[in-house]
This record gives structure tokens, sequence and C-alpha cells, in this order.
């Protein structure tokens, strides 16, 4: 019966830090930095990002990493294709602010940041 604590018990403790198996709708993204959402702060990590089919020109965003709670947010979904999936960020007075989540066919806008990327020129950076 030791023997067997020794095995499931780590892969219990593990199994909360490991990302959930992709689905369709959903990636993995990794922030670098602290990065801001209007008032919300989201700290660097690796997250698994889902998000719900548009409900009129919006989709919600659910961030997951590893045990910690939830984080839902809305964002404006653009059909784009990318070379890889990443995230867009800038700086302003000294704070990183998160633009967007893109995949290699899809970007998610994130509304309530001082300023907006020029989407419609399709111009951003990647991370």
């Amino acid at each position: 019966m030791k023997c067997l604590w020794r095995i499931v018990l780590p892969l219990l403790l593990t199994g909360c830090t490991l990302p959930p198996v992709a689905a369709e709708n959903s990636q993995i993204f990794i922030l670098q930095v602290d990065v801001r959402v209007g008032d919300l702060e989201i700290p660097r990590g690796q997250y698994h990002v889902s998000w719900t089919e548009p409900s009129g020109s919006q989709v919600r965003l659910t961030l997951t990493g590893g045990c910690k709670k939830l984080i839902t947010i809305l964002a404006r979904p653009i059909s784009e294709r990318h070379p890889k999936a990443g995230i867009t960020t800038f700086e302003e007075n000294g704070v990183t602010y998160l633009e967007d989540f893109h995949t290699t066919d899809e970007t998610f806008i994130i509304p309530g940041t001082p300023k907006q990327p020029n989407y419609a020129n399709g111009g951003h950076k990647d991370d």
C-alpha cells in the first residue's frame, strides 16, 4: 500500500499544475511579464486560454493557470492568420498592457487598454 501512495500522491499533487487537455477553442499562452487588462492585473506565467463561440461581436476568454482562480475577460474576435500563436502587449507609463491573444487563425482584441492597436491594417507586434 505504501508503494501505491508513492506513485499516486505525486500524480495527484502535480495534476493541478498540469495544463488541461486542449479543446478545440483553447490555446496555451505564456505571459513573460505581469500584464494589465483595465484594472485587472494578470501575473506572468503559463495560461490555458479558452473561448466561447461569439455572442454578437464578443467572446468570453477564460484564463486558467495551474491551480489559480479563473480569470474571465471579454474580447473582440477578428479572423486574422498568424504564423504562430502568441500575445501582443505594449508598455505605457511603466505598466505593461495586454492588447490581444492570437492563434494561427484568430486574434482576440482585449478592450479597456489606454490605447488600441491599429488592427484595420493588420498591424501588431508579436511577443
